[in-house]
């Protein structure tokens, strides 16, 4: 997995070509498919942790304030054609920084997963073969062996000598 260095320079080159965010020149399509994964799986904490902090800000009446204040600071900046330009790309870089966080969360939930469910994997394993050894091997070695060795042995010898 990309280190934090790794994913930022990523994602500050996928900002870079907005024509073709999708994909990355000089990536595996498999890194691609796991930073998609990433940025999908690490979207839902991050937005939770965004309307969290959202709604702490709104709930004082100080901060309701300043906010209001900043954001019709930011409508009049995209109003005005000559700083327009300068907001979009602040958004743009807040984006790409959202992105990351995104990308980030959603590596840590990934490899949590991954993680439990290896670990379920390994105690079912655990718990099934020694019911393969004791039941299932024993049948195998009274009945289906010697048939085998009996029928099918005999022919394909005979079918390989054919060939």
């Amino acid at each position: 997995m990309a280190t934090k260095t790794e994913t930022k320079n990523k994602t500050q080159a996928k900002a870079g070509t907005a024509a073709n965010a999708s994909t990355t020149p000089g990536r595996k399509p498999s890194e691609q498919a796991l930073q998609a994964v990433d940025v999908a799986i690490g979207a839902g904490p991050t937005v939770a942790e965004n309307v969290r902090t959202t709604a702490e800000t709104w709930t004082s009446s100080e901060t309701r304030s300043q906010e209001i204040d900043a954001l019709q600071k930011r409508v009049q900046t995209l109003r005005d054609s000559k700083s327009r330009k300068g907001e979009i790309e602040t958004l743009r870089k807040r984006l790409a920084a959202e992105l990351e966080k995104a990308e980030a969360k959603g590596g840590d939930v990934r490899r949590q997963v991954t993680d439990q469910l290896v670990g379920q994997a390994r105690k079912a394993r655990e718990r099934v073969e020694p019911v393969y050894r004791d039941r299932v091997e024993p049948v195998y070695k009274q009945r289906i062996e010697p048939v085998y060795k009996q029928r099918v042995e005999p022919t394909v010898k005979r079918v390989v000598e054919r060939v």
